[in-house]
């Protein structure tokens, strides 16, 4: 009874054994299989790209993270292709182009000096700084929510152009899609002087940008433009942020402005001085005009859509 009793402990022993050895199999190949599937491909381009020399942006922008991070300001001459890439599955990269602190308050700005930079990605922006150079965009969605391009932009077609947003940015130099017809206007006009404003009402691009108060003792004429084949003006008296909304706005002072064209709507700013409107669908999105506004006939007036913002002084058939 004895030995029988005996024989019976080292069977269970035995069981338990394989028993433990068998759950311990088991967890050592769920980590292992948990480490491949969580393990980044060889192949992967990393997240971010920090830039610290000329090398560095070199394979950035070719092969690096989709955002690429600047500390300082770099110039190369080298001609930049900034490829496409991802961020959480969509189709981003970023030339972040400062540096912020915990709030995301941006406390340097830095500058990239090429003598060309293309765009080949979709939603590609450059942020908080400056690229000095040539920009040629041959995607979707570009924008510039706080930066500037201190040179020409060109879209590679009207397509792209009409997708792009720089109402959060500058470019100092023209705006157009490139091959378009020489004689076709800017698409848009960056004001930074009275001689600029004078011109872009004038001949300038169907969406005109402020980007401080502007005076002048002219009276303009806002001539008619195109926007995509349809009529359409705007001056833009205000910036905004990469979510449109408005961070700073501005007021342009004149004696007179004269409307001649269809659709045509002062913006987000103020207009200081009386308005003269000759042509159908004028409107004033969160804009304000700081005098009194008249109509040449009552089917411009019944055609205008005064509801989003402000006249102080009459508003009149005259």
């Amino acid at each position: 009874m004895k030995k029988l009793m005996t024989l019976l402990m080292m069977l269970m022993m035995a069981t338990l054994l394989v028993a433990c050895g068998g759950d311990d199999a088991a967890e050592d190949n769920g980590d292992d299989n948990g480490a491949e599937d969580n393990g980044s491909d060889a192949t992967s381009a990393p997240t971010k790209s920090d830039i610290t020399d000329e090398a560095s942006l070199l394979e950035a922008v070719e092969n690096g993270g989709w955002i690429v991070i600047f500390t300082e300001d770099m110039e190369t001459s080298e001609e930049l292709v900034l490829a496409p890439g991802e961020q959480d599955g969509e189709p981003a990269r970023k030339l972040a182009l400062y540096t912020q602190d915990e709030d995301r308050n941006i406390t340097a700005q830095f500058t990239l000096t090429t003598p060309k930079l293309t765009v080949q990605g979709e939603n590609t922006r450059i942020q908080g700084g400056t690229l000095k150079g040539d920009v040629y965009v041959e995607a979707n969605g570009f924008s510039i929510p706080d930066g500037t391009i201190d040179g020409n932009l060109y879209f590679a077609s009207e397509e792209y152009e009409a997708s792009a947003d720089l109402s959060g940015g500058t470019v100092t130099g023209s705006v157009e899609v490139e091959g378009a017809d020489v004689t076709t206007a800017p698409t848009q006009s960056n004001i930074t002087d009275e001689a600029s404003l004078l011109d872009a009402v004038e001949n300038g691009g169907w969406i005109v940008i402020f980007t401080e108060d502007m005076e002048t003792s002219e009276e303009l004429v806002l001539a008619p433009g195109e926007q995509e084949g349809e009529a359409k003006r705007k001056l833009a008296l205000y910036t905004q942020d990469e979510d449109r909304v408005i961070t700073e706005r501005y007021t342009l002072t004149a004696p007179k402005l004269t409307v001649q064209g269809e659709n045509s709507r002062i913006q987000g700013g103020t207009f200081k001085g009386d308005v003269y409107v000759e042509a159908n669908g004028f409107t004033l999105p969160e804009g304000t005009i700081d005098g009194n506004l008249y109509f040449a006939s009552e089917e411009y007036q019944e055609s205008a859509d005064l509801s989003e913002g402000t006249v102080t002084g009459s508003v009149e058939v005259q």
